[in-house]
């Protein structure tokens, strides 16, 4: 009986070493962080910092990557990246993904290769792999604040700011332990890191105890292309601005000393409070003063005093093509930890008042429906002799083709007594002749040719001379086949320190082939691709016959000479004056000019044409031309927003200023993906913006990977909306 016993241990512990082996891989050592402490907005990037040991590291033909799957469920490989050495034995890389279902997982890899630069860098040796889950994935219509500091009364505010249907803005506080670490340039513009980010809290507090520079220039690059910043700061904006000098350039001004704060009725008036500060409380606060004070960058909303001549308390800003909403006041301390007034006034600083409605088409857009980006993208995924085949003929085959094989067939066979055996010939003829059928009608709705349909955005801010292109390409397949995908500048601008990133253009939420639907749609050509030597061209893309696949692309760079030279100011009255010449080499046509809640209309721009305001007609309201308001009968009508319109100038002429049209309110629809494009903060903010319809300013380069050549691509039309942001006059 021992003896059995011992057996059977024995056996036992032979059938449970190989399970506990496999569970227990060598990739082991290779650890992963994802997005923001865990947290990841389903469409849009996050980081993922890989760590590993020195043996997974070394030699130095080692690269890691990352592996994710678009909303086709298609593994998409990222760009090799070298690690660093981060202490005496462990190695780290920080590289970017795109999330594009909301069951997905994605996987690190350790590559051997002696050409990561190379095309065929998919076939490098892969070493290890490990999957990992990811902990917490957002929808992609949920909006994110990101807090750095320890201020409570951010996410206390964001209930207040619930709508109906109960989704709010999701507050997240990332830790600092992976900002150490840089991500590799070949990722595209920087900025992208916090591409999942609708808002940012950064509190002086949290400056001051070490936010890494690697960190600040990404959230510094990331306002510059659309971001919003809360800055926090008061009584701790000395020590900050002592550890992080570069966020001075964050400031309405350069920063003087500190004065007590004596009187705080304008803040509660600001705040809307019902309750005011503690005298005890006021006689501790300390503001900052401004050396160039009252001449600060911005609109002065509160002040000391109330007028401008007073210490500034709030005060926003136009940084490139985003906005900085600077507070004199650490609202992270106990003082206002206490004070009711504290919750409305971090609402009121964000800016979310309102936003946005929940009934009707605008509450289902919100809860994963279409949006501005899913119309724009049908807009874009039409071709030239392509349609789609309507299901009123589908159907009609269907029916006839089922009639044919059951109840005509049964009488042709009843009919034929002495030749039942017929029902063999028949059955197949029918199906062959439904086949031909099928087969003829499709080829009336498809093109033979390869096509290629693009739209987009190009900005220029005069002020830093930097831009931004948002770009979308629409790939028409009339055969199976693989081509590679990459961008580059269409103009001869002189662009410079170009940066740019590919990726798929999913639908919108939870439609098919969204990246929250609930259901996974498949792909119709399932092999893996990956990204070139930058995330800049996409490799080995597989389409199937007669289909379509929707990218975008990211760009930005600097310019090195002023394309608008302006003179425009304010009058008394509040309007515009003065002139504007392009100094582009290209012509823009369709002209206005947006200010403030007017608009003026300046036509045809060509290359060195002069426009005087005063020659134009008056200015005439922007709201009701960006919602085609008319007259009819004794009140004027806005035009209503048709979501099946697939007038691609027009989606992005109103996705571009969706605030300023009343939002979803007009539109019934969310943002969505395009949501960053919206200017409409930057009218109040003293800049004025030039908008124009040009050539393409991105240049999409499809290329099939068995030719050389790039012209078998038809080219099915472009749609590109310039806007040059300027500044206003003295």
């Amino acid at each position: 009986m021992i003896l059995l016993k011992h057996f059977l241990l024995y056996f036992f512990i032979l059938l449970v070493t190989p399970a506990i082996v496999m569970a227990t891989p060598a990739n082991q050592e290779l650890s992963a962080e994802i997005g923001l402490d865990g947290v990841v907005r389903a469409g849009h990037w996050t980081s993922v910092t890989l760590r590993m040991p020195q043996s997974l590291a070394e030699p130095t033909t080692r690269y890691v990557a990352v592996e994710s799957q678009d909303p086709d469920g298609q593994w998409l490989r990222s760009p090799l990246v070298r690690p660093a050495l981060i202490d005496e034995t462990h190695w780290a890389a920080r590289l970017l993904v795109k999330i594009g279902s909301r069951d997905s997982i994605i996987r690190a890899v350790v590559l051997d290769t002696m050409e990561p630069d190379a095309d065929a860098s998919h076939l490098a040796k892969v070493v290890t792999s490990k999957s990992i889950q990811i902990p917490q994935l957002l929808e992609s219509s949920q909006e994110v604040v990101m807090l750095l500091g320890a201020l409570d009364n951010a996410t206390r505010a964001t209930r207040l700011a619930t709508r109906e249907d109960g989704s709010r803005m999701l507050v997240v506080s990332p830790a600092q332990s992976s900002a150490s670490i840089p991500l590799s340039h070949v990722f595209g513009p920087s900025g992208l890191t916090f591409d999942g980010i609708d808002k940012a809290i950064i509190c002086g507090n949290a400056i001051r105890r070490g936010i890494t520079k690697d960190r600040l220039l990404e959230l510094d690059a990331w306002i510059r292309q659309g971001g919003d910043l809360l800055l926090v700061a008061g009584m701790s904006l000395p020590d900050a601005v002592s550890t992080s000098p570069s966020i001075e350039s964050w400031l309405p001004g350069k920063f003087s000393r500190l004065v007590p704060l004596r009187r705080a009725a304008a803040l509660e008036t600001y705040a809307r409070s019902s309750r005011p500060l503690a005298r005890r409380a006021i006689e501790e606060l300390q503001i900052p003063v401004f050396e160039d004070s009252p001449e600060l960058q911005g609109v002065i909303e509160a002040s000391v005093g109330g007028t401008e001549n007073d210490p500034p308390l709030v005060v926003r800003r136009a940084y490139g093509f985003g906005r900085i909403t600077w507070v004199g006041l650490d609202l992270d301390t106990k003082t206002f930890e206490s004070w009711s007034g504290t919750d409305s006034l971090v609402l009121k600083l964000l800016d979310i008042q309102g936003d946005g409605v929940s009934d009707g088409r605008a509450g289902e857009a919100k809860r994963g429906g279409l949006d501005l980006a899913g119309q724009l993208r049908l807009a874009v995924d039409n071709y030239i002799n392509v349609s789609v085949i309507p299901f009123e003929l589908i159907a009609l085959i269907g029916m006839l083709y089922v009639a044919a094989l059951y109840p005509l067939d049964w009488w042709i066979a009843r009919r034929s007594e002495r030749f039942r055996w017929i029902t063999w010939l028949t059955l197949p003829l029918i199906v062959l002749t439904f086949t031909g059928i099928t087969w003829s009608t499709t080829q009336q709705f498809k093109s033979g040719e390869w096509q290629i349909h693009t739209a987009g955005i190009f900005d220029i801010d005069e002020a830093t001379q930097t831009c931004r292109s948002t770009s979308f390409a629409g790939i028409w397949a009339p055969k199976n086949g693989r081509f590679n995908l990459s961008v580059n500048s269409a103009q001869n601008t002189g662009r410079k320190d170009s940066r740019s990133v590919v990726s798929w253009f999913a639908a919108s939420g939870r439609n098919i082939g969204g990246p929250d639907a609930l259901t996974p749609h498949p792909s119709l050509a399932g092999a893996a691709y990956e990204y070139g030597p930058s995330a800049g061209k996409l490799q080995n893309i597989s389409i199937a016959a007669a289909s379509s696949q929707l990218f975008e692309a990211n760009s930005t760079c600097r310019l090195p000479i002023a394309s608008i030279n302006s003179t425009l100011s304010r009058t008394g009255q509040g309007t515009l004056r003065g002139t504007i010449t392009n100094q582009l080499q290209v012509t823009l046509k369709d002209c206005v000019l947006m200010h403030a809640g007017w608009l003026y209309d300046i036509g045809t721009l060509k290359p060195g044409d002069t426009f005087d305001l005063e020659e134009g007609k008056g200015p005439r309201s922007l709201g009701a031309f960006l919602t085609k308001k008319r007259a009819v009968k004794d009140r004027n009508v806005s035009a209503r927003w048709n979501s099946d319109d697939r007038n691609i100038a027009r989606i992005l002429e109103v996705a571009g200023m969706h605030r300023a049209t009343g939002g979803s309110e007009y539109t019934g629809l969310q943002p969505g993906r395009i949501g960053h494009i919206d200017m409409t903060h930057l009218l109040v903010l003293d800049r004025i913006i030039l908008t124009g319809k040009g050539p393409r300013a991105t240049k999409w380069l499809p290329q099939e990977t068995t030719e050389s050549e790039r012209k078998q691509f038809k080219d099915a039309g472009d749609t590109t909306l310039w806007r040059i942001v300027l500044e206003l006059r003295d």
